[in-house]
């Protein structure tokens, strides 16, 4: 017989020994009730087989609980309610009138300015809450997410919930740092966003980067009828524009016609290309990355100019997802990518 065996024996033998009129004490077996209402009922023993009366059940086989309304045992043995909680039906639940945020159920929420009218719902610093509703000072609006100074608060400017995307707020009116301009989601560089080349809005092809402004091919590619084409892979284009690989050398490696690749290149039709950086077969053939994307150990990663950066690294220029700074593949302009470096 185990230790827990024995000691379990020994509780039912001490139960049938003071029979049900001993309460259990308040801070051993019976869960810490101590002087709870629902205390000081014991289970009636005999032959080892305890039972409880009523609709209550044996609890750790030396009191009895109702647990449908038992707030220190509801629904279950020893499932304490939050303080100021009643048990209803097995499950714990606030008064009427109050609510439970967390830690015990409160008529704050018309007061709270941390919970104001509703769980979780802050007035913000310098905020109060009167009735349930947010009321600010200072010259301060409510907004959804507290108290707001529109004239200066980046995330409120002007008015609620607009977000100056980076930018700040001078007078209610969001504004970006040189080179920068205000675009519709924020500061954007028109100078080398490819989503906004130029002005906002205007995004250059997948096969291009915005250089000063104006959408270019991508570094290693180059200009040709219908696009841009890279010289060292595609079979149309093999060396120089216009010569096409045919026969058996149909295939184009390292700008010339061959019968086959060569590792780590793969073919992609007649293309000898390397997926873990080409950035139109990124990863398998055909597979290509969006404008915004370079090709890093075969997967598609974001990307963003490197603003004010000239080489990397850049410790300021690279800033939340566009942590790494990397050299744009093929060429020298230093971006700041979601991910490890191509």
């Amino acid at each position: 017989m185990t230790y827990t065996t024995r000691a379990w024996v020994l509780s039912l033998a001490l139960v049938a020994a003071v029979g049900c009129s001993s309460a259990p004490s308040g801070g051993g077996g019976d869960g810490g009730r101590g002087a709870d209402a629902w205390a000081g009922v014991l289970p009636t023993c005999t032959a080892g087989t305890c039972t409880c009366p009523g609709s209550m059940i044996v609890c750790r086989g030396t009191y009895c609980a109702d647990v449908v309304g038992d707030p220190a045992n509801c629904g279950t043995c020893g499932n304490r309610c939050d303080p100021g909680a009643v048990c209803v039906s097995g499950a714990c639940a606030c008064p009427t009138g109050t609510t439970d945020c967390g830690g015990g159920c409160t008529t704050g929420l018309m007061t709270d300015p941390n919970n104001c009218g509703t769980c979780g719902h802050s007035c913000g610093a310098g905020g109060t809450c009167v009735a349930g509703a947010c009321a600010c000072g200072g010259g301060q609006v409510s907004c959804p997410g507290g108290c707001a100074d529109v004239s200066s608060d980046p995330n409120n400017c002007g008015r609620c919930g607009r977000d100056c995307g980076g930018g700040t707020c001078v007078s209610g009116t969001c504004t970006c740092p040189a080179p920068l301009v205000m675009g519709p989601g924020g500061c954007i560089d028109v100078s080398a966003d490819p989503q906004n080349c130029g002005t906002a809005g205007h995004a250059c092809n997948a096969d291009q980067v915005c250089v000063s402004g104006a959408c270019a091919c991508r570094p290693g590619l180059s200009p040709a009828a219908g696009g841009c084409v890279d010289l060292q892979t595609d079979p149309q284009n093999c060396g120089t524009v216009g010569h096409a690989c045919s026969g058996a050398t149909a295939r184009c490696a390292a700008g010339a016609c061959v019968a086959d690749c060569a590792a780590p290149a793969r073919a992609c039709g007649n293309a000898c290309v390397n997926p873990m950086t080409d950035a139109q077969n990124c990863g398998d053939c055909g597979n290509a990355c969006a404008v915004d994307e370079v090709c890093s150990g075969g997967r598609c990663r974001g990307y963003a100019p490197a603003t004010g950066c000239t080489s990397c690294p850049c410790a300021t220029a690279c800033v939340g997802d566009f942590t790494s700074c990397c050299t744009f593949p093929g060429g020298s302009t230093p971006i700041c990518v979601d991910g490890n470096c191509p």
